[in-house]
Formats: structure tokens, C-alpha cells, sequence
């Protein structure tokens, strides 16, 4: 079995290791597109360009509300996570967080198309009140 170096470029790069939880072990959980909206708000902080990974969370965010607007599908691709949301997100800035819990209430807690969605348009905002805000600072 070869072992993984720590920070290794390909499979253990820092911007992977840098929460508490591999932010894989929650991606590989959700579908496609919730998938890529939590691994662009979870790293985008740690990856030099934290704005335009936000624009791309918030480019898969619309996409994935007009397509479950045409044909919703399930959110979750695995089963529950053996960890919690806050053990997640609590190294987190609040408002990333929000959004995290609001992608894993999607995929786990929505019993429901209506109420998946809503849960979708909240994270999708809160996506795009960080950006307003960080387009502010600038």
C-alpha cells in the first residue's frame, strides 16, 4: 500500500487538509453540483483567488436551482456522514458555514423538492452576500 505524504500537490494538497474534516468526506457525499458548491466556498479561502471560487459556488448554485426547477433529484448521493455539521464547519467563518449547513440540510434533512430548494436559494444568497461583500472591501 503507498503511503500519502502530507501536502503532497495531487492527492493531499493543504487546501484539502486544512479543516478538521477532509472536505471530500462530505463532497463525495452530495451530488455533482451541491458537491462542487461546497468545495469551492469550503477552499476558497486557501487557494489565492477566494473570490472567484465563490463566483464559481455561486454559478453552480443557479445552475443547480434551474435544473431541479425543470427535474428535481435527489441531493445525496451517499449515505448520512458519520460526522457532524459542526464538527464540519466550526472552523469556519459564520457565513461560510451557513452556507455548508444549508447544502447538507439540502441533501439530508429536505423531506421534500419544495423544501430541498428553499434550502438551495438560502445557500445560493448567502453565496452571494459574500461576494457583494468582499466585492465591497475592494
Amino acid at each position: 500500500m503507498t503511503k500519502i505524504a502530507m501536502n503532497d500537490p495531487v492527492t493531499s494538497p493543504a487546501h484539502y487538509t486544512s479543516h478538521p474534516i477532509e472536505v471530500i468526506n462530505l463532497s463525495r457525499r452530495l451530488c455533482g453540483p451541491l458537491a462542487q458548491i461546497v468545495q469551492y466556498v469550503m477552499r476558497a479561502h486557501l487557494k489565492g483567488d477566494e473570490l472567484q471560487d465563490l463566483r464559481k459556488a455561486l454559478f453552480w448554485a443557479d445552475d443547480l436551482i434551474a435544473a431541479m426547477a425543470l427535474e428535481p433529484v435527489t441531493l445525496a448521493c451517499m449515505g448520512r456522514p458519520d460526522f457532524s455539521m459542526s464538527e464540519f464547519t466550526r472552523q469556519m467563518p459564520d457565513g461560510r458555514g451557513y452556507i455548508i449547513r444549508q447544502a447538507y440540510g439540502a441533501a439530508y434533512v429536505g423531506l421534500d423538492t419544495w423544501w430541498e430548494q428553499s434550502r438551495l436559494r438560502l445557500m445560493r444568497d448567502a453565496i452571494a452576500a459574500e461576494i457583494s461583500l468582499m466585492e465591497g472591501e475592494e
